[in-house]
Parts: C-alpha cells; sequence; structure tokens
C-alpha cells in the first residue's frame, strides 16, 4: 500500500485555527460588558487570553518538536508523569473530549440555519446531516479532506477580515472614528475587580483549540518545523483577529444593549447594517461552524488511532484505510457526536469535562520543565523563550480559571470526575498481559458505552 501523503503546514496552520475560531468569540462579550467599564478592558482580556495561549503554543511547540508523534496531551503526559496519566488524557479526548464540541457546533450550525430559512422544521437533521456529509469527506482520502480543511478555513479568515473591515468603514467620518459608543472608565480600577479575571474564563474557552496540530503530529510532514510554525501563526493571527473584532462590535453599538447578550454579533449587525446584517451575519457564523466541525473531526480520530497502537484491546481503531484514512476512528468520533447531538447532552459534557482538559493542558505546559529534568540530554529545536517563567505564568492562570470554574460549577466538576475515574479500570483492563477475543471485542464497547452512560448522568 502505497505511503498517503502528508499534510504540509497550510494544512495544519488551517487546523488551529479552525479549532480556535468558533462560537466563543460571538458570544463572550456580552457577559464581559458586566464586569468592566472601560472599553480598553476588554480589548486587555482578549489581548492577555491570546498572550497566554501563545504561552502554550510555545511550550507544545517544544513538546512537539522533541517528541514529534500524535496525540497532544496523551503522549506529552504519558513522557513526563507516566502511561495512567498519559491515558487518562487520551481516555477523555477519545470519549467525550472531541465529541461533544463537534455536537455543540453541529447544534449552533442548526440554530443558524434555521434563522436563515425560517422554514426548516428539524434544525437538529440539519445538524446531523452535516457532520456525516464532512464525516464522508474526510473518509474519501486523506489529501482530499486536508484541502477541504484548508480552503474553508481561509474563506473564514476573510470573511472574518471582511466583517471587521466593514464594520470600521461603517463607523468612519470625515474627522476619524465615531467613538460614541466606546465607554470610558478606569482600565486600572477595572483590574482590580475580580469581574475581571472572571471574565477571561469566557476568553480562554474562545482561545481553546491552539494546540490542535499536536493531536496529529504523524500526519504532518516535517513535524519538528511545521507543527510548532503552525501552532504560533495560527495562535498569533486568532488573538490579532479576535482584538480586532470585539472592537468592530464595541464600535457598532450602546455596551447596555449587548450587557447579557448571547448573540453579540447580531446585536451588533443590526446596529451597523440593520435586519439584513443580522441575516449576513448568522450567515457568516454558519459558514465558521462548517471549519470548526471539519477540523475536529479531522483531529480527533488521530488520537484514538495513536492510543490503540499502543494499547492491543484498541487495535480494530488503529488500522487505516487503502488511501491512508483511519476511516474505523473516524465514523466512532461522528457516531458518538451524532449521539450526545440527538442526546441534547453536549452544554453538560463540555461544562463537566472542560475542567479535565483544561488541567490536561496545563500539566502539559508543566511538562515541559519536568522533560527537560528528566531527559537533559533530548534534542530540542525549539525551546519555550524565557524559561520557565513563561511555563509558570500558563500554569498559575489555568489553575485561576479552574478555581472559579469549580466554584462555579463543582456539581459538573464531580460528575465529569465519573468519567476519569472510568479510565482507571478501562486502563488496568486495558494493560492486562494476556489479551483474548473478549477483550478485543470489550475494547471496541467500552468507550462506547461509558461516554453514553456520562451523558445521562443526572445534574
Amino acid at each position: 500500500m502505497q505511503e498517503p501523503k502528508k499534510f504540509g503546514f497550510s494544512v495544519s496552520f488551517s487546523i488551529v485555527v479552525a479549532n480556535i475560531i468558533g462560537v466563543g468569540v460571538f458570544t463572550s462579550l456580552g457577559y464581559q460588558l458586566f464586569g468592566v467599564s472601560d472599553y480598553r478592558s476588554i480589548l486587555l482580556l482578549w489581548i492577555i487570553g491570546g498572550i497566554i495561549a501563545l504561552i502554550g503554543s510555545f511550550a507544545y511547540g517544544e513538546l512537539s518538536a522533541a517528541n514529534p508523534k500524535s496525540g497532544g496531551e496523551y503522549h506529552f503526559l504519558n513522557l513526563a508523569y507516566g502511561k495512567l496519566t498519559g491515558f487518562l488524557a487520551g481516555w477523555l479526548s477519545i470519549t467525550l473530549g472531541f465529541a461533544a464540541p463537534i455536537a455543540a457546533a453541529a447544534y449552533a450550525f442548526g440554530d443558524y440555519f434555521k434563522d436563515i430559512f425560517p422554514g426548516i422544521q428539524n434544525p437538529t437533521l440539519v445538524s446531523v446531516v452535516l457532520i456525516w456529509i464532512i464525516t464522508l469527506i474526510h473518509c474519501l482520502k486523506q489529501q482530499i479532506g486536508g484541502s477541504f480543511q484548508k480552503w474553508i478555513t481561509l474563506a473564514k479568515i476573510l470573511l472574518l477580515i471582511l466583517f471587521i473591515i466593514a464594520a470600521f468603514i461603517k463607523r468612519y467620518g470625515s474627522t476619524g472614528f465615531d467613538t460614541q459608543f466606546l465607554f470610558t472608565g478606569s482600565i486600572s480600577n477595572d483590574m482590580l475587580q475580580p469581574t475581571f479575571w472572571t471574565s477571561l474564563i469566557f476568553v480562554s474557552y474562545a482561545y481553546s483549540g491552539w494546540n490542535a496540530s499536536t493531536y496529529m503530529i504523524d500526519d504532518i510532514e516535517n513535524p519538528k518545523k511545521n507543527v510548532p510554525r503552525s501552532l504560533l501563526a495560527g495562535t498569533g493571527l486568532v488573538l490579532i483577529l479576535y482584538t480586532l473584532i470585539n472592537l468592530a462590535f464595541l464600535l457598532s453599538g450602546p455596551a447596555e444593549k449587548m450587557q447579557g447578550q448571547s448573540d453579540v454579533a447580531f446585536v451588533s449587525a443590526k446596529f451597523l447594517f440593520g435586519e439584513k446584517g443580522a441575516t449576513l451575519i448568522a450567515g457568516l457564523i454558519t459558514f465558521f461552524l462548517i471549519s470548526t466541525i471539519s477540523s475536529m473531526i479531522l483531529v480527533a480520530p488521530r488520537v484514538m488511532q495513536r492510543i490503540s497502537i499502543d494499547y492491543p484491546s484498541l487495535s480494530f481503531f488503529s488500522k487505516n484505510s487503502q488511501n491512508g484514512v483511519p476511516i474505523r476512528a473516524i465514523l466512532f468520533q461522528s457516531t458518538l457526536a451524532t449521539i450526545i447531538l440527538l442526546t441534547n447532552r453536549f452544554d453538560y459534557i463540555i461544562k463537566s469535562l472542560g475542567f479535565y482538559l483544561t488541567l490536561s493542558s496545563t500539566l502539559a505546559v508543566f511538562a515541559v520543565i519536568i522533560l527537560r529534568q528528566k531527559y537533559p540530554e533530548m534534542e530540542r529545536p525549539l525551546k519555550t523563550p524565557f524559561y520557565p517563567v513563561l511555563n509558570i505564568v500558563f500554569c498559575v492562570f489555568n489553575l485561576w480559571v479552574l478555581y472559579y470554574v469549580f466554584m462555579d460549577s463543582y456539581v459538573q466538576v464531580f460528575a465529569g470526575g465519573i468519567l476519569v475515574a472510568s479510565g482507571l479500570v478501562v486502563y488496568y483492563f486495558f494493560n492486562k498481559k494476556t489479551l483474548n477475543k473478549l477483550s478485543k471485542v470489550t475494547g471496541i464497547v467500552i468507550p462506547i458505552i461509558l461516554a453514553l452512560c456520562c451523558t445521562s448522568i443526572p445534574i
């Protein structure tokens, strides 16, 4: 069988950008406006969040360049903390870590699609169809899926830039920008308030996905160079876009009209372009979501495939098609995402597992320090600048966010812990030295059963 052609920088870059830019940036501002008194505080929040993501990108860049193997946190935590910690991180990813966000993005797509075409009676059906159309595209051939991801992400970036330009032009007068809607208070006082820092929780969520290309290092050509570049370039571009688009939102209308609104993009468009503009924004966000769903369907199966190579009980998912595509793993992820979508439990799952997924990335960034001590002779083509200061800053920031997530949603955190605990049982089962046909069958069934059980846990 011919070796499949690997993805280049442009595809790995598009995967990072598409994973980051989802619905978070279009919903966060409405909640942030409750906690600040100056528009510059809002922009500072997005800049701080972007810098934190960039710090994480530097750390993941060092890890991926020194250890070029797919799996993301599964691989990095395995090296730094041992097989059990690595497996638990991977267990979260292969069961619900990607499937729930795919379901949530698909649901949002159906919702926005209904706004554009009010005659749609069953938007959930539209969401399911979208998941499986994208799934089939990625099952055809690796390069077809990569090209689809690259071009749809490019369109996503261009449309965002066009919206920002249109908003600025709309507010531009003969003497400069129309700043009548910009609220001015005290940025220094804002930074002393707890609400300023808790607003970073929303920003952190909007930037999640900056580590996407590390999950599929095995499928990227020259990974020691292209993976770190994709992380840094993708995150840096999104930082600029996020800051500018939030400035555009703030310029569009009175802040009090956007407070508490989850559809800030709609409110902004109505002020800037009228009712038709809101419909246009719905169309744009719908288009953005196709790119986001596609990137996760492309990335997620590579984590399962990596784990299945290391654990024979999961070997069913390690096989590639003749075209070099991990079809079995792709179909598993899309099936699970569809079931979660139909049970309408994705919001709960994201809340309950988001805590642990953030903890995994924090451990991965701290793993840079551990691995430098553990393997000082290891070749490191890229090193984190200002080591270990930036690593510590990232970890402290994330622990701060995790504290507030726990205080706000401790029930969901404990519920997510049930899935983590189930991973302990599965880990010891998969580590049995004697494997028979029954254990290989259960290697397929157990992840599905436990993941579905998690969707039915009451809160």
